[in-house]
């Protein structure tokens, strides 16, 4: 009987990882494909730009709202059901996002974003999922992979509109429909998902670190404020290039694919750089691109946007996979589930705050008066930053 469970404890995990890896590249395309294209697709609908970022808030304030539910439903339900009910949920109302832009309807599209944030909160779950029942030292190792997932599932996630432009007046329908039809086989693909037995989770689960617990709230107001300074100058990019400097929406892609890229990609080093830097010092080093990020970004011209938010995104990475890794390691068990509700509800209010009021505050402070803004809060980051992890005397 041993011979025979052994496999099965060798492999389930595996295939766990790669379903849910394949998973979140379906889901980060649904995300990507709303955050780039739902400011334009507002502005056209609303014909006000007060509201033309309103369904990339409603897409960020509907994902931090069903966090703390979702959370809930898993534990209750288990992972596997939830999860295939809410890419199915997800296919559903990128099919009705499609019909509402061809109908031209604003509310309708917004409601069906909606929709789309509540799958996206599940989404989220993917990375818990995937650590869970894992040794702390091999958590680097795996965010870096749900990392690659992420920045897989960003190509068609916005891919689809730029090569769909100019073929057909329907582009962003098709583009949705598109999309919708990959979350339904992310739902198939969820069938093999193998749920773990509660006792086996339980005892498999490592232990939370001492530190790391001490650290959980700081991470979590690390993590969403870094989620805050990076939305405020990401969501209204494609607005101030299409609409104030008149880029095309190809050039606006390239744009935020980069920056997306940028957010996802340098976590292939974090594990290096952690065997050889502390999580502080490398927490310091993203907020330094940041920084950086923000300057270049008052930089005039394409080049400007492309180089300045793919710094930006860099910092983003270092600043939010490190604070994520201390939050993953601080609680263990069941009380893990409410640990990481609650560090997704925070990151997601951050990010849907600042999603509602960037198309505003552009119209307001301009894009200069924008990037003024955000290297203050950045500067605050740094000092929250250096007060977490500086020395204790003994």
């Amino acid at each position: 009987m041993l011979s025979l469970r052994v496999p099965w404890a060798a492999s389930a995990p595996s295939l766990n990882t790669g379903v849910l890896l394949l998973c979140q590249v379906v889901g980060i395309a649904s995300v990507a494909a709303i955050q780039f294209v739902g400011g334009l697709v507002g502005k056209g609908l609303a014909m006000d730009m007060r509201l033309a970022t309103l369904p990339v808030a409603v897409l960020v304030l509907s994902a931090s709202l069903g966090t703390w539910p979702a959370s809930q439903l898993m534990r209750r339900f288990g992972r596997k059901p939830c999860f295939i009910t809410a890419a199915l949920l997800g296919a559903g109302c990128l099919v009705l996002a499609a019909h509402a832009v061809h109908r031209m309807e604003f509310w309708l599209f917004c409601a069906a974003v909606l929709g789309v944030g509540l799958q996206g909160a599940f989404v989220q779950q993917y990375r818990f999922a995937i650590l869970e029942g894992q040794q702390s030292s091999s958590a680097p190792g795996l965010l870096t992979r749900i990392q690659l997932a992420s920045a897989a599932g960003i190509i068609p996630g916005i891919s689809l509109f730029s090569l769909l432009e100019g073929r057909t007046a329907d582009y962003v329908p098709w583009a949705l429909l598109t999309l919708a039809l990959l979350q339904v086989l992310g739902a198939l693909a969820l069938v093999l998902y193998q749920q773990p037995q509660a006792t086996l989770a339980a005892t498999a689960s490592a232990a939370p670190e001492a530190r790391a617990r001490e650290l959980y709230w700081p991470m979590v107001a690390m993590g969403a404020s870094a989620f805050l300074v990076m939305s405020l100058l990401m969501v209204p990019t494609p607005l101030q290039m299409c609409g104030v400097e008149k880029y095309m929406i190809r050039q606006a892609s390239w744009v935020i694919q980069l920056h997306l890229l940028s957010m996802y990609l340098p976590s292939l080093s974090i594990g290096a750089l952690l065997k050889r830097m502390s999580i502080a010092r490398v927490q310091g080093l993203g907020l330094l691109f940041l920084l950086v990020g923000f300057l270049v970004s008052w930089v005039q011209g394409l080049g400007g946007h492309l180089i300045g938010l793919a710094l930006i995104g860099v910092g983003w990475c270092f600043v939010f996979v490190t604070a994520t890794t201390l939050v993953a390691r601080s609680r263990s068990g069941a009380e893990s589930f409410r640990a990481q509700g609650i560090n997704d509800l925070c990151v997601f209010a951050a990010s849907g705050l600042a999603s509602l009021t960037s198309g505003a505050l552009l119209s307001v402070l301009g894009w200069n008066g924008l990037v003024r803004l955000g290297l203050v809060l950045v500067l605050g980051l740094m000092a929250l930053s250096w007060h977490i992890h500086r020395p204790r005397p003994q």
